[in-house]
């Protein structure tokens, strides 16, 4: 890529975040465009971020001043906008679309010693498609068990669950940092990032509170 620069990538692993996109519009006051008219495109959990690590529960951020170019991203644009939308600026017309990939560069991806497109790339592979026990509870307004949701990503050592007030926000899974800084096999969390697990045994699933369908919560009792 242009102007990149090879930092130093000197950490353990990689946390690789999916944001659950109706519970994010739930808690937002002023709901973003993104949250009253979601694209078919997007699967119900989609990219937050793909984080450098180390064991000892520290990571590190802004490695580099190399400035986020979204020209850099072209061979992968039309995948971007499906795996990892800003859903606060859903439109390609707006000054702030590509805000959320330049927050997660400038912070993140600056650490991986990765290029900009290997950055975007490894995580875009890694995107894993939204269990059907998730979908299946949006659609019924109904909870999943926090062991049965475990399960569908591999077990409680291989995946964190995220919840705000209950429900499902985020999900988390480790990958092995190869030698190259790129991307490896999933592999089990280290405590430091299980710990951060904050879902009761049942999960509630929200759904997208459309202007047209006003969809509600599932009740979590």
């Amino acid at each position: 890529d242009k102007n990149h620069d090879d930092s130093d990538n000197s950490f353990d692993f990689y946390v690789f975040s999916m944001t659950y996109q109706p519970e994010f519009c739930v808690h937002k006051d002023q709901q973003p465009e993104g949250c009253h008219h979601p694209k078919q495109i997007w699967d119900r959990l989609t990219i937050h971020g793909l984080w450098p690590n180390n064991n000892d529960g520290s990571y590190p951020q802004n490695c580099s001043n190399e400035k986020f170019d979204l020209s850099n991203l072209q061979p992968i644009r039309e995948e971007l906008e499906q795996k990892w939308p800003n859903i606060q600026a859903p439109s390609s017309n707006t000054a702030r679309h590509v805000d959320f990939w330049e927050h997660e560069w400038g912070k993140h991806g600056t650490c991986s010693g990765l290029s900009q497109l290997d950055y975007f790339s490894h995580a875009l592979k890694e995107l894993i498609p939204t269990p059907s026990i998730v979908t299946d509870a949006e659609e019924q307004h109904a909870v999943v068990k926090k062991d049965d949701l475990l399960a569908a990503y591999g077990g409680a050592q291989l995946v964190v669950l995220v919840c705000e007030k209950g429900y499902l926000s985020e999900v988390r899974v480790c990958h092995q940092k190869e030698a190259d800084g790129n991307v490896g096999e999933r592999m089990e969390c280290p405590e430091t990032i299980l710990r951060e697990s904050s879902c009761g045994s049942d999960i509630g699933i929200a759904s997208f509170q459309t202007k047209e369908g006003g969809e509600e919560l599932a009740a979590v009792e």
